[in-house]
């Protein structure tokens, strides 16, 4: 399952959910969309503002109550609705990926993502070690999936006097 959006409290008195966006299709939250939730499938009966803040009614969430009680919980779409695009990959694809300088030196492992307004954040570690590297083409120069390894503009590391 892919996660497109998480829960984070409840609208009204009829059962409609605030919702955080995690996906960069709004269209996934269009009436009639069918996300699962809490192991259950729901239609999307109508939305209202977006991109990334939204407000949604799903068929089966009736009052307020049920609404509170999915506070937290994901809205996802099965994987066979990922949708692929050049030079973007989803969280489980890169997480525990080894992580590399353009010069070879090794950061660790991607251990996470950082969700940011600009761009996200990942976070790689090494013992105590962590390093964080903006998820932009100028700092993230490769992914390869196939050999399981980030490799990252050596820039990075470099510290500036003040």
């Amino acid at each position: 399952m892919i996660r497109v959006g998480q829960v984070v409290g409840a609208h009204g008195l009829g059962g409609a959910v605030k919702v955080l966006s995690l996906t960069d299709y709004p269209d996934r939250f269009e009436p009639g969309a069918e996300l699962h939730l809490a192991g259950s499938v729901h239609r999307v009966e109508w939305r209202r503002g977006g991109p990334e803040r939204l407000l949604l009614k799903l068929s089966g969430v009736a009052n307020r109550l049920q609404a509170e009680a999915h506070r937290g919980s994901y809205l996802e779409v099965p994987e066979t609705a990922a949708r692929e695009e050049p030079d973007s990959w989803y969280a489980d694809q890169v997480l525990g990926l080894a992580v590399v300088t353009a010069a070879g030196r090794r950061l660790g492992r991607l251990a996470q993502i950082l969700p940011e307004p600009a761009h996200d954040v990942w976070v790689a570690r090494q013992g105590r070690a962590e390093y964080l590297i903006p998820a932009v083409a100028e700092a993230v120069l490769a992914v390869d999936l196939e050999a399981k390894r980030i490799t990252v503009a050596d820039w990075l590391l470099e510290v500036e006097e003040a």
